[in-house]
């Protein structure tokens, strides 16, 4: 998996990410140390430091999950959510809003280990 935050978002400007929630996120573009993301509620995009997402992605592959609210990851949380959701081999929880490696994603009751 991309270790590099800035490199992952420049793979996604252009692309419409979901939310854990499933409202959808658009990257619009890189501008230095900030990544431009539009919503519904903001089209023209707001800013977000590439930084917060390369926190947020750093305790993900050094705790193997992590929190999406703003208090553990920032503002603009559910943008950070959708970024960690958008790489392969993690999954996610709405409740508590969460994202995992799929190594340390909880299992259903009676699934198989």
């Amino acid at each position: 998996m991309e270790q590099d935050a800035a490199v992952i978002l420049r793979d996604l400007v252009g692309r419409s990410i979901p939310t854990l929630s499933g409202k959808t996120n658009q990257v619009l573009g890189i501008e230095a140390d900030l990544v431009r993301v539009g919503t519904a509620r903001s089209p023209g995009g707001e800013l977000v430091e590439v930084a917060q997402v390369q926190r947020a992605l750093d305790r993900l592959l050094q705790e193997g999950s992590i929190k999406i609210d703003k208090r553990e990851v920032g503002y603009r949380s559910a943008f950070v959510g959708a970024v960690l959701r958008s790489l392969p081999g993690v999954s996610f929880s709405l409740r508590p809003a969460r994202v995992y490696l799929q190594r340390d994603a909880p299992r259903a009751p009676g699934s198989p280990a």
